[in-house]
């Protein structure tokens, strides 16, 4: 696929899912993110 890439919340939220494995679902995804980096995440933005 040409010309397509991640973007910075993208990356993140995929590590996040890396780092949760079983327990990947939205809100622990959001939590992860949160935690780690520090800043408000919207839990649409990871649906």
């Amino acid at each position: 696929m040409r010309g397509t890439y991640l973007g910075e919340f993208e990356e993140l939220v995929l590590l996040a899912v890396a780092i949760l494995a079983g327990g990947a679902y939205g809100a622990a995804i959001t939590n992860e993110i949160e935690q780690q980096m520090q800043r408000s995440v919207n839990l649409g933005a990871v649906q």
